[in-house]
């Protein structure tokens, strides 16, 4: 066999609105279910360049927003050797990775559901070809991106994705993520500014973090925590109650926080800028009565959701505040990855 081409897609970030924190034992298991909202805006863009001829010794180089990265590199052929069962070709294939976001990265937006995933639907896309068929297994591929990064899971699905074992949703596992559907209208198309507080990566990778929670003395709490606030969240969207949405989403973002800061060692993410800004946003929708909820993932960054049509109102808010920002970044809910190039042939 000997086939070589070029394939790229582009796949979004998400925003946990039931957070994924800590993992039990074995490759990528969640300790928790959680369940995101897909983006549309926030995206990594990834290209590879590939050559698969029998006998040939593998190898990959991944060039990440200009600059090659040895630690990308190591970080796929760890993923590789995990992946293997299902894509052998990657023991006799070349690979050349060309990747990058349109949002900074290792900040706190999941940048590596975005990345992992995005990598995930290429490899499968040779897959197709190297194999000849054209299965769209949705399953394997949050399957394949769960072990390269939990939160890649979610990433190939929208609008909403649940992953994680979860009694109250009968198709819920912890191999993949599954569309949750029962979304009422209002949370169809909810518009997320991200307010930018700190672009640096962070000192601490959520990686280690979810470690932490392996001594965490508020483990057992967090798992009985997590899944009432799946029930109340799954509730609100059936219902379209705003009230109990903003309600988990508010205290998923602290309890995530908390739980680091809680960590042996004390991981603290948040910034001056985000507690201040926290505050802005709830004495102004109370003051407004505009319906917004703000939520974080493991970083400074705030993720304020809110319906489409409250848009100007809420924007007129935030460039009236007084607390600093580096910038907004608009997006939306989205649906998932977009292929952008897929050219091969056999030799």
């Amino acid at each position: 066999m000997h086939i070589k081409g070029k394939i790229s897609y582009s796949s979004p970030s998400n925003i946990a609105l039931v957070k994924y924190w800590g993992k039990e034992p074995g490759d990528q298991i969640p300790m928790n279910p959680s369940l995101s909202m897909t983006l549309k805006e926030c995206k990594s863009f990834t290209t590879v360049e590939y050559e698969v001829k029998t006998d040939t010794e593998p190898s990959i180089e991944v060039v990440f927003e200009g600059k090659r990265s040895i630690d990308i590199e190591a970080k796929l052929q760890r993923w590789f050797t995990k992946i293997s069962y299902f894509f052998s070709w990657l023991n006799y294939a070349t690979l050349k990775v060309e990747s990058h976001n349109n949002f900074p990265h290792s900040a706190g937006i999941a940048s590596s559901a975005s990345g992992m995933s995005t990598m995930a639907m290429c490899l499968y896309g040779i897959d197709k070809h190297i194999k000849k068929h054209n299965e769209n297994d949705i399953n394997l591929l949050s399957n394949i991106s769960r072990l390269g990064s939990g939160s890649a899971s979610r990433s190939v699905l929208g609008p909403y994705a649940l992953w994680g074992r979860f009694d109250g949703f009968e198709n819920s596992t912890n191999d993949h993520a599954v569309v949750y559907p029962h979304v009422h209208e209002t949370f169809l198309q909810l518009h997320d500014t991200i307010i930018v507080i700190d672009k640096k990566p962070k000192k601490i990778s959520s990686r280690d973090g979810h470690s932490l929670m392996e001594g965490n003395p508020y483990r057992q709490a967090r798992i009985f925590q997590s899944n009432k606030n799946l029930e109340i969240l799954l509730q609100a969207f059936k219902e379209g109650n705003w009230e109990k949405f903003q309600h988990v989403t508010e205290s998923e973002a602290l309890s995530l926080h908390a739980l680091m800061m809680s960590s042996e060692g004390g991981m603290l993410l948040l910034k001056g800028g985000t507690v201040e800004w926290i505050h802005y946003i709830r004495n102004k929708r109370e003051e407004r009565g505009i319906p917004m909820a703000f939520t974080m993932d493991a970083g400074a960054n705030i993720h304020l959701l809110y319906p489409a049509a409250s848009h100007e109102k809420v924007m007129g808010i935030l460039e009236e505040s007084p607390v600093p920002s580096i910038e907004f970044i608009q997006d939306r809910t989205g649906k998932g990855p977009e292929k952008m190039i897929d050219e091969y042939e056999e030799i």
